[in-house]
């Protein structure tokens, strides 16, 4: 569905919205007086801190390709 070079901006779009995920949740976290969001994976933080980029990155994700397949 993408040619190589759209294919690269999708990934390099991807890329820096899941950064930024972690950093507004972080954030957010930090805000809250919280150190890890849950205990379910041992010195990882928990389930929501290995997720963190993909909660903002799937969204756009999710547009971009309603936007070039629609």
């Amino acid at each position: 569905p993408f040619d190589v070079w759209q294919a690269a901006l999708v990934a390099l779009t991807i890329n820096i919205v899941g950064f930024f995920g972690g950093f507004v949740l972080s954030a957010i976290k930090r805000d809250r007086g919280v150190k890890d969001w849950g205990t379910l994976i041992e010195g990882h933080g928990g389930m929501l801190d290995r997720v963190d980029s993909i909660s903002f990155s799937a969204p756009i994700f999710f547009h971009i390709l309603r936007y070039w397949w629609a």
